[in-house]
């Protein structure tokens, strides 16, 4: 027999690895944002001016009299970000453990995904490992966003199918039909997060300063092929750009585009889940969702608006994790209860 207190420390150790996870992405992006050198840099004039850029034309050319971040300014928060790694590689393996331990005993017992996000978590070490001897290429500190947001949602995956407050509901043709749309939704928010991401590790956010226009204009030059390059010969050093405006607009125009199709399709399927779901008590995660997706996008507005300042640019990552963590306790709920 499988005791309780058995299941209720898996389930505490999935919770807490699921806390630190989320940590690890805030605290990433957080890093990431603040030495790539959002807003101003300097003060108490803004990029070496005595007045804010206004245009991405002004920025692009008042850039390069920003300062760089200095190697002891960046020390704290790499020791932070290697500790936080620390702790939640230390947690993965105590789950990992815990978990095979307990399938010996329990036939559905999980132990596959905190295997899984264990592995991804040792690879994303090393990938941070090479962030630094590849000079920040913009595609290895990707894997790296990417990858903490999928151990995160894994996290909180396993930490769903062991609580017992949100309970999946009973199988009806309403739950049924909304799984496959919540799952769309899933990876619309995965695909927006990585475009997100993109624009951060390219320094695209102050392509277009402002909304809804960009640039003055709704469909400024763009150079497509330049942006969606993955892989580049040089690497990026904080401060500097290898790419030109042109291609920084494409990046920021795509993740603008796509902003409107996850407002669009998002909104929609909370509104109905909000609309159909009162009986399968899902009505309540349906609102979660849609008040999430309205600060995600307010946050995104008043970034552009504002000129990117570092706590909108941190909030903005923090709150797309919390959606895309919304969005998977929804798709939790519409799945059929699990057999214990």
């Amino acid at each position: 027999m499988l005791s309780g207190g058995s299941h209720t420390k898996f389930f505490r150790l999935a919770l807490a690895a699921t806390l630190v996870a989320f940590l690890g992405v805030v605290f990433g992006s957080y890093a990431r944002l603040s030495e790539a050198g959002l807003g101003c840099p300097d003060w108490p004039g803004c990029y070496g001016q005595s007045f804010t850029p206004v245009t991405a034309r002004d920025i692009d050319r008042a850039k390069p009299a920003g300062r760089v971040v200095r190697p002891e300014d960046r020390a704290w928060r790499d020791v932070v970000q290697r500790y936080l790694s620390g702790i939640l590689g230390l947690l993965l393996l105590r789950l990992a453990w815990r978990g095979w331990q307990l399938k010996k005993r329990k036939r559905n017992q999980q132990v596959l995904i905190p295997l899984a996000t264990m592995l991804l978590s040792f690879t994303l070490a090393f990938a941070g490992a090479l962030t630094v001897s590849l000079k920040f290429k913009p595609l290895v500190m990707m894997v790296e966003l990417l990858g903490g947001m999928i151990i995160l949602g894994a996290l909180w995956w396993v930490a769903l199918r062991e609580q017992k407050i949100w309970k999946s509901v009973s199988p009806s043709p309403v739950a049924r039909s909304l799984r496959p749309r919540v799952l769309a939704a899933l990876v619309i928010v995965f695909v927006q997060i990585a475009l997100g991401g993109w624009s951060m590790v390219n320094y695209a956010g102050l392509a277009c300063p402002d909304f809804p226009t960009c640039q003055g204009v709704w469909w400024p030059p763009m150079d497509q092929l330049n942006a969606l390059t993955l892989w580049r010969d040089v690497g990026l050093e904080y401060e500097s750009k290898l790419l030109d405006l042109p291609a920084t607009t494409a990046i920021h125009m795509n993740h603008r585009l796509v902003a409107l199709i996850t407002l669009l399709y998002v909104g929609w399927l909370s509104l109905r889940v909000m609309r159909v779901g009162s009986q399968e008590q899902l009505r309540w995660h349906g609102l979660l969702v849609l008040l999430l997706l309205a600060e995600e996008m307010i946050l995104g507005i008043l970034q552009v608006m504002t000129h990117l300042p570092l706590a909108l640019a941190v909030a903005h990552n923090a709150v797309a994790a919390l959606l895309l963590l919304s969005l998977i306790t929804l798709y939790h709920k519409a799945r059929p209860p699990r057999t214990r």
